[in-house]
């Protein structure tokens, strides 16, 4: 009977696996569609995950100071907006400006130098004079310009492709408020239902898996808000030190970009290096230096200090996790996998360590 047990079991599970295989586009397609009906809740949902890792210390720091609890749930929001509102403001004031300049002096260099280059280029026989001529005026400074402003404009569309429905961000927002208030109301009909649904062993399993999601993003969102005010600090003083320019315009692109898990680092020194090099190719190649000292003293000295094992995922997976999840879900994608696969790599590590224990093997993960 046993036997028979399991190969029905294995029956099953080999038609469902055929089946996903099989209808795997419709069903993608009836996820999206599902999506998108209920992405306000989503994206409402998705927020307040993200907003109640820094309410939590919020509310704790408003306990310390004697706030009565009943008012620490709203004050500590209206001081989450408000400090958002406030870093939000100050990356514009930095970016927008230092930007524009950067862009314009970026222009005017290539202008001059692309001649220069092109003529080597002629005279070592590597170019025509016809090709000569087109690459010069490919290389005008207005093309250049307009090009610049068509990849902004790109993507400023894909912002508002994501964010284009103005009702369904002020519903996520109102939403996001809503699940943050009522937090722990939300908890306790969730368990109720899952109790009254589900057996005593399953409610006590996805309750453990719950609070291992939870543990885990909110250790990571953690670990890389601080990551991120220490690496922007950090490239900021290095360059203004060393006498580089764009010091500020680093330091931004470095801390918000070192969010994405290795590519981050590397395409904050390299917009840097790039709008450095209309100032000095040297200065360039000394900015390359200088941030990668910051990348070698935040790896080897704050990140285990600070953020330590935030995740405990190894690098292989962290890689792996980002490529996925930029390939699925773009940025947000590479952003959020990291977790995600965190989780997982968890809950299949204990999984294996049991049945190790089971199985009186003695070897431990």
């Amino acid at each position: 009977m046993k036997k028979i047990n399991e190969s029905y079991k294995l029956i099953v599970f080999a038609a469902l696996a055929l089946a996903l295989v099989l209808y795997i586009g419709n069903i993608w397609s009836g996820l999206q569609s599902l999506t998108s009906v209920f992405s306000p809740i989503i994206l409402g949902g998705v927020l307040a995950f993200i907003f109640n890792v820094p309410m939590k210390k919020l509310e704790d720091f408003l306990d310390k100071c004697r706030v009565p609890q009943k008012l620490q749930r709203g004050l500590s929001l209206v001081l989450e907006v408000l400090i958002l509102a406030l870093i939000m403001t100050g990356i514009v004031s930095i970016v927008v400006p230092t930007l524009t300049t950067a862009v314009n002096q970026l222009s005017e260099t290539i202008g001059k130098v692309a001649p220069q280059v092109a003529k080597w280029l002629q005279q070592s026989g590597l170019l025509s004079s016809s090709q000569l001529q087109d690459l010069t005026k490919q290389l005008q400074n207005s093309d250049i310009v307009n090009r610049a402003i068509s990849l902004l404009g790109s993507l400023t569309g894909n912002i508002s492709a994501i964010f284009g429905n103005f009702f369904s961000v002020i519903m996520s927002i109102f939403l996001m408020f809503a699940f943050l208030s009522s937090k722990e109301h939300l908890q306790t009909i969730t368990s109720r239902l899952l109790q009254v649904l589900l057996p005593e062993k399953a409610v006590k399993r996805l309750s453990y898996v719950g609070s291992v999601i939870v543990e885990t993003y909110d250790k990571f969102l953690m670990g890389q808000m601080i990551e991120a005010v220490i690496v922007g600090v950090l490239v900021f003083i290095a360059y203004s030190l060393t006498g580089l320019p764009y010091a500020a315009l680093t330091g931004v692109l470095a801390g918000v970009l070192s969010f994405i898990p290795y590519i981050g680092p590397f395409s904050a020194c390299a917009l840097g290096a790039i709008f450095i090099f209309t100032d000095s190719p040297w200065k360039a190649l000394l900015s390359i230096a200088v941030f990668q000292g910051v990348q070698l003293i935040e790896g080897n000295v704050i990140y285990p200090r600070v953020v330590g094992q935030s995740v405990g995922l190894p690098t292989l997976f962290t890689l792996a996790a980002a490529l996925i999840g930029g390939n699925l879900f773009g940025l947000v994608g590479m952003i959020f996998f990291t977790p995600i696969f965190a989780v997982i790599y968890r809950l299949v590590r204990e999984f294996v360590v049991e049945k190790e224990e089971r199985n009186g093997s003695g070897e431990v993960a």
